[in-house]
């Protein structure tokens, strides 16, 4: 997958998490925030052939980044993901 697609996809992915895991009530009933969320959880089955580069990709979207919130957020994304082991460093 070429490497802007690839980051697009990231950008794309992490803006709506975020939005679906931050929202208020009011924007975003929490049962629905939580079932989009549950289903995007099976997407990591389809990540296994391609992790190393997605962690790569997301790896580099953070160290690009130049709000140190969110960069961090980004940087521990993949492993929220399950793209990385929750005990990796």
């Amino acid at each position: 997958m070429p490497d802007n697609l690839q980051k697009a996809l990231i950008d794309s992915l992490l803006a709506c998490l975020t939005f679906l895991e931050h929202s208020d009530s009011d924007a975003v009933d929490p049962d629905s925030a939580m079932r989009a969320l549950e289903d995007v959880a099976p997407l990591q089955n389809l990540f296994d052939a391609v992790s190393r580069s997605l962690v790569a990709t997301f790896q580099q979207v953070a160290a690009e980044e130049t709000d140190t919130g969110w960069r961090e957020f980004i940087r521990l994304h993949p492993r929220g993901l399950g793209l990385v082991s929750p005990n990796a460093e």
